[in-house]
């Protein structure tokens, strides 16, 4: 086990959490998920709370999630709970609070560079569904990166985009607008 505290808090946040729920993925994969991390998906925390219902065992299918995914979004909400316990701890101390927000960085700068342009775009399609307005936000900042000052060829390519302009009509606009293309990084 490392020391730097990650993984300890990973264990205190499933101990103390004896609560879980059964999420069952579309494509057959069965996940037990701790209480706090479950409410992190708005789908799940306002059906508990607008039906008053008590955290049981109900196993909750979720047709619109591959287990891929819901993995990678378990993992990031479990970080995001541990980095606000950790800011929650270190509020006033501007050094305590700028480790914290680098250490979140970091693990957000290696869960991003992990992912496929297509698994970028099917983990955003699923946190959507699950309703994670945190962590949706920072994919789509994610998806920005990728694709700043990048070619009109490169972006239609991310995003799957025919190209309906004759190579006449693509050599017009790039005249017309020259200064749209200037700066862009070559694919």
């Amino acid at each position: 086990m490392a020391d730097n505290g990650v993984n300890t808090k990973v264990e205190a946040v499933s101990e103390a959490s004896t609560e879980t729920i059964e999420l069952i993925t579309e494509d057959g994969g069965v996940f037990d998920v701790d209480k706090p991390v479950a409410m992190e998906f708005l789908i799940l925390k306002s059906f508990y709370e607008d039906e008053d219902r008590v955290f049981d065992k109900t196993s909750i299918r979720l047709p619109n999630v591959k287990q891929l995914e819901l993995s990678k979004v378990i993992e990031y909400c479990t970080r995001a709970l541990e980095f606000g316990a950790k800011s929650a701890a270190a509020a006033g101390d501007k050094d305590a609070e700028r480790m914290v927000r680098q250490e979140r960085e970091g693990f957000e700068a290696e869960f991003v560079d992990k992912l496929s342009n297509e698994m970028l775009k099917e983990l955003i399609l699923a946190v959507n569904f699950l309703h994670v307005k945190e962590m949706l936000d920072f994919l789509i900042r994610s998806v920005a990166n990728r694709i700043r000052n990048r070619s009109v060829a490169y972006v239609r390519q991310f995003f799957d985009i025919e190209n309906d302009f004759t190579p006449q009509e693509e050599d017009q606009i790039h005249q017309e607008n020259a200064w749209a293309f200037e700066g862009v990084d070559a694919d």
